[in-house]
């Protein structure tokens, strides 16, 4: 008799543990969902407004006629790691770079990085962000064998 009682006890328990575990799971899935959201928040997504080459002469001209690769590269967006300085995208990438952020940026300065990869060619790129413009665009430049520019947002 005591069994039957255990028994029908626990399976009288049983909705209500199971309710309690999905609310214990969901709330652990929204502290995972907030915290990635606020770590993620500090990163910068940029959007590629034209991309430029360097001239025999020292002038700057926009990329056209089928020159290379970044031609169509305006309107392409990538993302900024701010901590890290990494950058991916599909025509932005230091991935494989030692990959240095030279100045943090605030309200008063740039945020600045310098990346190098060695190897058979020596390659680098300079990225600056202006974070004291005003407004919520803030504007970029990406050297390399390229010029791009364009604007961020936090």
């Amino acid at each position: 008799m005591m069994q039957a009682i255990f028994i029908r006890a626990t399976a009288e328990r049983q909705p209500r543990v199971q309710a309690h575990q999905n609310f214990v799971g969901a709330l652990l899935l929204a502290a995972i969902a907030c915290c990635g959201v606020a770590h993620a928040s500090g990163d910068l997504s940029c959007t590629i407004v034209g991309a430029s080459e360097v001239a025999a002469d020292g002038s700057l001209n926009p990329l056209a006629g089928k020159k290379n690769y970044y031609e169509n590269v305006s309107g392409a967006e990538f993302i900024v790691q701010r901590e890290s300085g990494t950058m991916m995208g599909r025509y932005v990438n230091n991935s494989g770079f030692k990959i240095s952020v030279v100045d943090r940026g605030s309200a008063n300065t740039s945020y600045k990085v310098l990346s190098v990869r060695s190897g058979g060619r020596v390659q680098s790129q300079y990225f600056e962000v202006r974070l004291q413009e005003p407004g919520e665009r803030k504007p970029f430049v990406l050297m390399a064998a390229e010029v791009l520019h364009g604007y961020c947002t936090l």
